[in-house]
């Protein structure tokens, strides 16, 4: 099945009283949105951060997509996280802020927002291509203290070019029908595609600058789903520790479906603009033996909600709700 027109709407608003789109055989929507996987453990991905809007003063606030920690002072997102069109109903630039060392949607305290002082999309991002070029990086107000992991960006081509396994990170629905997320972080394994597969599924798909992957045909389906946007696409080097490769860019609304991969900005085309953007930040090296890994006091569960405090509602943020229409 291949993508035929894509057409950019605007964004999904998902709570646990809303409703998800539902496909009809003529207008099917596309959605930067991961399904299947396991939760993660507490201190599993320590490089992995969240975008947060949160106006000042309310206690509501939503998480709109995913992203990782380069340094102390810079995140990776994906470039249609943060577009101007994403500040719309009052939304404003000055509302986005970054939460790290918190794979919860249940605990969460406004003191550990940190605001974002300036937003850079690549030169080259372009909405209208398949959301080419779609890499963004966002500067902190201030360092990031807590124990966390800066990513490895990647240097050659041949380190994972071989690999038969890719991981994928993410706060987003665990199914289409699915309208509230989960409340911890998830992480599933999917099977990269070759240029070859991935131009057959998606048409337009660009193979200079990125990547696709999908589920395994013997396996549950895994795959992004709608606020997986931004976040990391990893595999495992010969050490055991992830390494970066990919930011989640878009997938089918119709989250559990293999005839529609995951796409993925492939960050190897991007490491020398990354690095030249990121200079003024300090790495940060994960410590496995410090006491503040303890995440004990972290609520879980299988729920949409979350909270700031006692019976607020989290809601979840689908950044970009993309339409295609099938060729007549």
């Amino acid at each position: 099945m291949k993508l035929l027109n894509v057409l950019i709407t605007g964004v999904c608003l998902l709570a646990t009283t809303s409703s998800v789109a539902q496909d009809s055989a003529t207008d099917r929507d596309l959605s930067p949105a991961i399904i299947g996987g396991q939760q993660a453990s507490p201190n599993q991905l320590p490089f992995f951060a969240r975008l947060i809007i949160h106006t000042m003063g309310s206690r509501q606030f939503f998480n709109i997509c995913g992203g990782s920690i380069i340094n102390d002072r810079f995140i990776l997102t994906a470039a249609h996280c943060v577009e101007d069109s994403v500040f719309t109903d009052g939304w404003t630039k000055d509302d986005l802020n970054v939460l790290v060392d918190n794979p919860t949607m249940d605990n969460v305290s406004v003191d550990e927002f940190i605001d974002v002082k300036s937003i850079t999309l690549h030169p080259n991002y372009d909405a209208s291509r398949l959301w080419l070029n779609d890499i963004a990086i966002l500067e902190l107000s201030k360092p990031i203290t807590a124990n966390v992991q800066s990513i490895t960006l990647p240097q050659d081509f041949g380190d994972y070019s071989n690999r038969s396994v890719y991981q994928i990170f993410g706060l987003g629905q665990t199914s289409t029908e699915d309208t509230g997320g989960p409340n911890y972080l998830r992480w599933a394994e999917v099977q990269p595609l070759t240029d070859s597969e991935c131009s057959a599924l998606v048409n337009g798909y660009n193979a200079e600058e990125s990547l696709c992957a999908n589920g395994f045909e013997d396996r549950d389906y895994t795959g992004v789903c709608r606020g997986d946007s931004g976040g990391p696409l990893t595999y495992k080097d010969d050490n055991g520790n992830y390494q970066q490769i990919g930011v989640v860019s878009y997938g089918s609304t119709v989250c559990e479906n293999p005839s529609f991969p995951s796409v993925f900005s492939e960050l190897l085309h991007y490491t020398s603009w990354i690095e030249a953007q990121t200079s003024a930040g300090q790495k940060t090296e994960y410590d496995e033996t410090s006491d503040n890994n303890d995440s004990s006091s972290l609520k879980s569960g299988n729920g949409g909600g979350g909270s700031i405090g006692a019976g607020m509602l989290l809601f979840s943020v689908c950044v970009g709700w993309w339409r295609r229409r099938r060729q007549q």
